[in-house]
């Protein structure tokens, strides 16, 4: 009975669901891993893919094989930015013109974008590797550093300059002055739009954090105030114990001359005294003799009265 229960158990449709996400998931990983690596990595495309590049039809029977191939790396090139664009187009892309998409779909259907298994992008891989290492190595270019690969990124990026009015790129030596201005003006508005942008998008950050951690804030505002108060009574300690230090000193140095002086005073003082000792010793025995002088006179006196 349990058996059967369970054989007839409906499954949930949360489950249902969540499966049915996981499949659309892997389904769009499966197919964005054939797809560029412009589009897998979020790399900056072209609005408008320049078609202006490739040779017209009737001029290919002219062609040599170099240039034959070079035409097919291109419209290849052409195709997969058309794709990327129809498929993935850009946020600026989205309210494009319908004549704009009409356009990409007449290429499109001209020159259709071919899919690759996963197992020929893997082998085409690998035949690029081994036919760049031997490029690499017939060229005699070594492991360069990345500075170099820099420098030269940075001198062919000065070459180009953008024509705002015209909507598109040249060679910086073939632009007028006023192009070159006009460019230099574009980029400066675009660089405080950036500004703008960032700073806004900064103040946003900033509200957020300060809401997340105002508590975090406010106590931290509190112990750094005790703390610079600690700080100053610290600082004020350190004063007073450095004022009684040198007091100290001072009364350790002045001691001995002190004690000598009292010593001294207490020595002169002990002499004056022994002085009027002695002096007041001579008094005492010159008052006991004119007392004796005194009664031998009155006893003269009295004797004498007698007498008569």
């Amino acid at each position: 009975m349990p058996e059967q229960a369970q054989e007839q158990m409906i499954e949930d449709q949360t489950d249902i669901d969540k499966r049915y996400q996981e499949e659309l998931k892997a389904k769009a990983a499966k197919e964005l891993a054939t797809r560029s690596q412009v589009i897998q990595r979020e790399f900056p495309r072209p609005q408008e893919v320049n078609l202006s590049v490739l040779r017209p039809t009737n001029e290919s029977y002219s062609l040599t094989e170099l240039q034959r191939a070079e035409e097919q790396i291109k419209l290849e090139m052409a195709t997969m930015l058309q794709y990327d664009n129809f498929k993935n187009p850009l946020a600026t892309q989205i309210k494009q013109s319908t004549k704009s998409q009409a356009q990409q779909l007449a290429f499109l259907e001209e020159h259709p974008y071919e899919s690759f298994k996963t197992e020929e992008l893997d082998v085409s891989k690998q035949m690029l590797r081994r036919e760049m290492e031997i490029v690499k190595k017939g060229m005699g270019h070594g492991d360069l550093p990345i500075e170099a690969y820099k420098q030269v990124w940075e001198e062919c990026l000065g070459q180009v300059l953008f024509l705002p009015n015209q909507n598109r790129y040249t060679r910086a030596n073939l632009a007028s002055k006023k192009d070159r201005l006009e460019s230099a003006e574009k980029r400066l508005e675009q660089n405080r739009s950036h500004m703008a942008k960032e700073a806004k998008r900064a103040a946003k950050m900033e509200k957020k954090l300060k809401i997340l951690t105002g508590g975090y804030q406010s106590r931290a505002q509190g112990l750094i105030k005790q703390l610079h108060d600690m700080y100053d009574n610290i600082d004020q300690a350190n004063l007073e114990l450095n004022t009684f230090r040198f007091l100290q000193e001072q009364e350790q140095s002045a001691l001995p001359r002190r004690i000598q002086s009292l010593t001294e005073d207490v020595n002169r003082q002990m002499e004056r005294e022994k002085g009027l000792q002695k002096r007041y010793s001579e008094f005492q025995s010159e008052m006991r003799y004119l007392q004796e002088q005194y009664q031998y006179l009155q006893q003269e006196i009295a004797d004498a009265q007698k007498k008569k």
